[in-house]
């Protein structure tokens, strides 16, 4: 299982949400470069990096800090946040980033989406799909940086994407909250959808965390703030997913 440690960038600084309300902006460090090496340091090939600032403005706004990022460190990375349109796509890989990781656009333009599978490769593309459960259970996608809630489920999105390879869920009632992922939730996916490789986001608080979601058997976990408020180090994080 792959660990992926997050870096949510804010006014180019290292930040973390919880429950992805934007007013409960916590800075962790201002020197995201700093963050990358040490990341690379514990033995780290992956990153997750997110622009909040373009998520919430459904546009990049801090591409030439990830450009600078990406050319300064070894680490494979990827990176969403207010993509909306081909060329985002193309400036992110012209800067280096290994993985385009798409959100609302992959729920309002799939047919735009699946043009981008197509043409870059399923494995340069996460679908990445922020979910709120309903009171029937159902998980209920979100876009636009969380802000807004669709009547469409996680099941309905996915169905439209019969060649995604990669998909990152994030239940956004225990993210940043480090009260433990939503193993019930990433279960149904997988049974539902077991050709994807799955990456669970949100909630992670504790190593048996870890543990709970490699016996699941996803490809990988997102881990940012349980890092940052040193419940475990990425050192560790590695060895529990192996």
């Amino acid at each position: 299982m792959v660990i992926y440690p997050a870096i949510d960038l804010r006014d180019g600084k290292c930040v973390r949400l919880y429950k992805g309300d934007f007013a409960t902006t916590k800075v962790y460090n201002d020197n995201p470069l700093a963050m990358l090496e040490e990341f690379a340091s514990a033995g780290s090939e992956w990153v997750h990096m997110v622009d909040l600032d373009g998520a919430k403005a459904g546009q990049f706004m801090q591409l030439d800090l990830i450009r600078e990022l990406v050319s300064k460190t070894s680490l494979k990375i990827e990176v969403g946040g207010g993509i909306r349109d081909t060329s985002d796509i193309e400036k992110l890989f012209s800067a280096g980033v290994s993985r385009a990781v798409v959100g609302s656009v992959c729920v309002t333009k799939p047919e735009l989406v699946n043009q981008w599978i197509n043409d870059y490769g399923a494995d340069r593309i996460v679908l990445a799909l922020d979910c709120a459960l309903d009171t029937n259970g159902i998980p209920k996608v979100r876009t636009h940086g969380w802000q807004q809630e669709s009547h469409f489920s996680v099941y309905d999105i996915l169905d439209n994407y019969p060649s995604a390879k990669y998909v990152l869920c994030t239940d956004v009632g225990v993210d940043g909250t480090l009260a433990g992922p939503s193993i019930a939730l990433y279960r149904q996916i997988q049974n539902h959808y077991p050709e994807l490789s799955l990456i669970a986001s949100g909630g992670v608080g504790k190593l048996a965390d870890i543990t709970d979601l490699r016996q699941l058997d996803v490809h990988g976990v997102v881990v940012g703030k349980a890092l940052y408020e040193n419940q475990f180090t990425l050192t560790e994080a590695l060895a529990a997913a192996k």
